[in-house]
Formats: structure tokens, C-alpha cells, sequence
């Protein structure tokens, strides 16, 4: 149903993109939200080698010794030495493995998640500054047209055909033009400074997404609230797997040496098995089942989200698109009416005023088709954002089934 509305991208896009997805890499690589997740997934991927093992836990080695006191010193002595090692209860070891396999397969699509959303954040960022690079282009525009105008004031003031006082409306306008490109070149200053916080020195000067690109098949969002199930349901198999503590098996020997009864050494095996309980099992079954509930339900959430947002994206980019093509249609028609306002004052048909309130409608026209442009470049990316398209990360995502 949503390929329907995609484009398929054009090759600058890509090579945009690619562009977008070198300063993607920059700003992953200074996140502490992802440095953390890659942290975690790592310590849980340590765990196989206890999986690896042939026993679940640590051998231990103890031992002890005596001497008879009442048979004086060195006479009677007698010596221990016990080496112990837990055991793997039936099904534990793979209940383990699955939960290491399941919790790395967790954090690998939470990092797709975050880059996702880190993603998010160039492309907002991106946006603001090319938002703010077309509002200093249109104040520019709106400067030079006032000191043209002002130009052709002072010499009919000069001339004597319109009064001195004109000229300071003029002044008056071109000074607010000032003013205007100043801020605009303070807003843009601001916009490019973010970006270079978020990527760590970059700066904004890619072209913004121009198109829709084809999103993956399985959106991070989801990936991720599928494997935080999968991750539960093998943590509930693993409490199941081991309704008690690992029994252990050990072997002792004993030495008795000096003036004792029975003289010699003697070889033994002791075997300990942990009984199960509720006390143990219920709170840690309970716990396990609430995690899985959670995830389920956090899951269903997310589904019912990302529809939501994926619908809510599209119509924003057909209002922004519709909205985009009538401020361009207004800036013509205003940029028709200025040159017409022009002419007819320099041929005294028109007053200044009247030009000025042309000119200032003409400005209106140009600020609104630049903001509408942007609004409906951002409308783009945020539809890519909200189908999980992630700038040159397309071979992560593989189908779920």
C-alpha cells in the first residue's frame, strides 16, 4: 500500500544521501545513547562464553587439615583436599544460549532504532538550515531591491519631482531590510550550529531530500519491539529451564598420617543438589511473565504508532506539496504586480506608498513560496523518517518472518 506512493530516487538524491549517511556516521559515532546500546549489546555477547563452557559457573577448590593435640604435636595428623564444579541442569544450556542470542538480536535492532532517530535529528537540522539559508537568499533579494529603489528616489528627489520626505521612507525601508538580513544571517549562523554539534564539526551543506526513497521492509521501530518479544519469550524458557540452582558435583580425598587408628588415604564423591521452591520460582516466574506482557503490549503500541504517523506524514506532504505550488503561483503574481508598481511610479502614475505596499506584499509572496518550499522538502523527509528510511543503512534491515 505505501509503495504505491513512493518515488523511486533519482541518482543526485542518492548521491545525496550518501553524503547524509557520511555525516549520519559522524554524529553515531559521538551519541551517547548509541555508544551505551553498543556497549550493552557487547556485555550480553559475552555472555556466550559462559555458554560456551562445559559447566555454568567457576570450579572451586577447598580443603582443610588437623593435628591431634592430645597426641602431641606432628603426631597424629590428618589432611582434606576437596575440588568442586557446578553442573548444567537438562535444557539450561540452550535456554541460555537462546536468551544470549535473543537479547544480542535486541540491542542490534535497538541500535538501527537509534540510528534512526539520530537520523531524525540531521534531517530536522538540515532542514532549519536550509530553512534559514532561503530566508537570508529572500532578504537579500528584499535589500537589493530597496537600495534599487532608493536609487531611483533620491534621483527624482534630486530632480525636484517628488518631495524630500520620500527619500526618508525609503531609508526607512531599506533600514528594515538591513535589519531583516542581519537577523536572517543570525538565525542561519544558529541553524549551522546545531548541525555541526550534532555531527561533531560538519557542516550543512548538502542538498536537502529531495524525494521519497523506497522504505525498508521491516521498520527499526518494529524490528525493535519484535526482538524486545522474542527476548522476553526466551527469558520466560530460561526461568522454566531452571526451576533450581545448579547442583555440583565435587571429588575429595583425605590423608591421615601419624599416630591414628586407621592409616592411609581415601578418595571420595560428593554430589549437591539445590531442592526447588516456591519462594524462588514464583517471584522469578512472575517477573519474567510481566516483561513479556510488557513487551507484547509495547509492541501492538508501536504497530498502531507507526501506521498513525506513516498516514499523518503523507497527508502533511500532500497539504505542504499543494500549499508549495500556490505560494509560487502568488510570488509570480506578485513579482508581476512589483514590476508593474515600478513602472508605473517611475512614470508618476503611482505614488510611493503605493509601491511600498506592493513591494511589501511581494515580499510576504517571496518569504511564504521560500518557507513553503521548505515545508515541503521537510514533508519529504519526515515521511521517510516515519516509514524508518535510514540514510545508506537500506542492507540492515532484512524481512521478519
Amino acid at each position: 500500500m505505501l509503495l504505491a506512493l513512493l518515488l523511486a530516487p533519482l541518482p543526485a538524491a542518492a548521491q545525496q544521501r550518501a553524503s547524509l549517511a557520511n555525516h549520519l556516521e559522524q554524529a553515531l559515532a559521538i551519541d551517547a545513547a548509541f555508544r551505551t546500546l553498543a556497549a550493552q549489546r557487547d556485555a550480553v555477547a559475552a555472555q556466550r562464553a559462559l555458554v560456551r563452557s562445559a559447566i555454568p559457573g567457576s570450579p572451586s577448590v577447598g580443603g582443610d587439615w588437623r593435628s591431634n593435640l592430645r597426641a602431641g604435636p606432628g603426631e597424629a595428623n590428618e589432611a582434606n583436599l576437596d575440588v568442586a564444579a557446578p553442573v548444567w541442569l537438562p535444557g539450561q544450556r540452550a535456554a541460555l544460549g537462546d536468551t544470549v542470542r535473543a537479547g544480542v538480536e535486541e540491542f542490534e535492532a535497538r541500535l538501527l532504532l537509534r540510528r534512526l532517530e539520530v537520523a531524525g535529528l540531521l534531517r530536522e537540522a538540515l532542514w532549519n538550515a536550509a530553512s534559514a539559508g532561503r530566508d537570508l537568499r529572500v532578504a537579500r533579494d528584499r535589500l537589493a531591491t530597496s537600495r534599487d529603489i532608493a536609487r531611483d528616489v533620491q534621483r527624482r528627489v534630486d530632480l525636484g519631482d517628488i518631495p524630500f520626505t520620500d527619500s526618508l521612507l525609503v531609508q526607512n525601508e531599506t533600514l528594515g531590510a538591513e535589519l531583516g538580513l542581519a537577523q536572517a544571517e543570525a538565525a542561519l549562523i544558529a541553524a549551522r550550529a546545531v548541525y555541526r554539534v550534532l555531527t561533531g564539526g560538519a557542516e550543512p551543506d548538502l542538498p536537502a531530500e529531495a524525494v521519497i526513497v523506497v522504505p525498508p521492509r521491516v521498520h527499526p521501530a518494529l524490528l525493535a519491539a519484535n526482538a524486545g518479544v522474542a527476548a522476553a519469550e526466551a527469558q520466560v524458557r530460561l526461568v522454566a529451564a531452571t526451576p533450581r540452582d545448579n547442583p555440583e558435583v565435587g571429588v575429595f580425598g583425605r590423608n591421615d598420617a601419624g599416630r591414628v587408628n586407621d592409616l592411609g588415604a581415601s578418595l571420595g564423591v560428593r554430589v549437591r543438589v539445590p531442592l526447588a521452591s516456591n519462594a524462588r520460582n514464583i517471584p522469578r516466574a512472575a517477573s519474567a511473565q510481566a516483561d513479556l506482557t510488557r513487551a507484547v503490549a509495547e509492541r501492538a503500541l508501536r504497530l498502531r504508532l507507526l501506521n498513525a504517523e506513516i498516514e499523518a506524514s503523507r497527508v502533511a506532504l500532500r497539504a505542504a506539496e499543494e500549499a508549495a505550488r500556490i505560494a509560487r503561483r502568488r510570488l509570480a503574481v506578485a513579482n508581476q504586480q512589483l514590476d508593474l508598481a515600478r513602472r508605473a511610479f517611475n512614470a508618476g502614475e503611482t505614488g510611493l506608498f503605493d509601491l511600498f505596499r506592493i513591494r511589501q506584499l511581494q515580499v510576504e509572496a517571496a518569504g511564504g513560496q521560500a518557507q513553503a518550499e521548505v515545508n515541503a522538502g521537510r514533508a519529504r523527509s519526515r515521511v521517510n523518517q516515519a516509514v524508518g528510511a535510514v540514510p545508506g543503512a537500506e542492507a540492515h534491515f532484512v524481512s521478519a518472518r
